[in-house]
């Protein structure tokens, strides 16, 4: 079968998450989504917290019938150095790549490096490291748009599995706020709707990302989208998104703030 869904996903649980968990899983079904690879922030959580979120995962796909599959994304050292543990249902509290990715494993979870280029964040990964990981986000919507992933990111892949690293190209919506769906699917071929068996999948790379204007198929040859007009006009988007975000930040910092409708248009605008 085939089952649509989205990693990378931030609730409440998170320190900077938007939504209820129970808002994400109503929202899933209006997308045509079977499940969600939820990440939330290690820092925001205790084991009591986790043991919490963890069951609320559980409820909410009983009685929603959208596999929400728990996850946490772990803060290693420097802070910027993101590793997604998904499926993984007890609290990582390790800071070095390698002791997280060895207890995602321990726990039945998948190990992807998020947005690796952020400050250069794999430059401060060991090669021995990335290599015990499971994927490497060549597409993060929040970092690289909704309409294509990082080029950069995409020619670093190549080369670390040109080197003989397995890691699978993974695609995340690292969504936040609900009306910022970037509409980045995974379209997942498994023989059961269950969490084991898309992590599966995923290790085996029997899926494809779907994006707004891209589409790739995880098992073959990776490739940098064509320079077409709809891709220069995409990175002109993307440009004015990070502009934006940097004036709203900068007025944040001044004790300033935009038009709360002016914010709200601008996000759907820009998503």
């Amino acid at each position: 079968m085939i089952l649509r869904g989205i990693a990378h996903v931030h609730s409440r649980w998170s320190y900077d998450g938007c939504h209820d968990m129970k808002e994400i899983a109503a929202f899933a079904p209006g997308q045509a989504l079977d499940f969600v690879l939820m990440s939330e922030h290690n820092r925001t959580l205790s084991d009591a917290t986790m043991a919490t979120f963890v069951a609320e995962c559980d409820a909410l796909t009983r009685a929603t019938g959208v596999l929400m599959v728990p996850g946490i994304e772990c803060e290693a050292t420097p802070d910027y150095v993101h590793v997604l543990g998904y499926g993984v249902r007890a609290l990582v509290r390790d800071r070095h790549v390698d002791a997280i990715t060895a207890a995602v494993h321990a726990a039945g979870g998948f190990a992807v490096l998020a947005h690796p280029l952020y400050r250069d964040a794999a430059g401060h990964v060991g090669s021995a490291d990335l290599e015990r990981l499971d994927g490497w986000e060549v597409w993060n919507a929040k970092a690289d748009g909704c309409w294509y992933p990082s080029d950069a990111a995409v020619r670093r892949l190549v080369e670390l599995r040109r080197r003989g690293a397995g890691l699978v190209p993974m695609a995340g919506a690292d969504l936040h706020r609900i009306e910022a769906d970037p509409r980045l699917i995974l379209e997942v071929t498994c023989p059961a709707r269950e969490a084991a068996a898309i992590l599966a999948a995923l290790a085996r790379r029997a899926y494809r990302v779907k994006g707004r204007m891209w589409t790739f198929v995880a098992s073959d040859p990776l490739r940098e989208p064509p320079g077409t007009p709809q891709r220069v006009a995409a990175a002109a988007a993307l440009d004015v998104r990070r502009r934006t975000r940097r004036l709203h930040a900068w007025l944040a910092r001044h004790g300033l703030r935009a038009p709360a409708p002016l914010v709200h248009a601008a996000r759907r605008l820009l998503k």
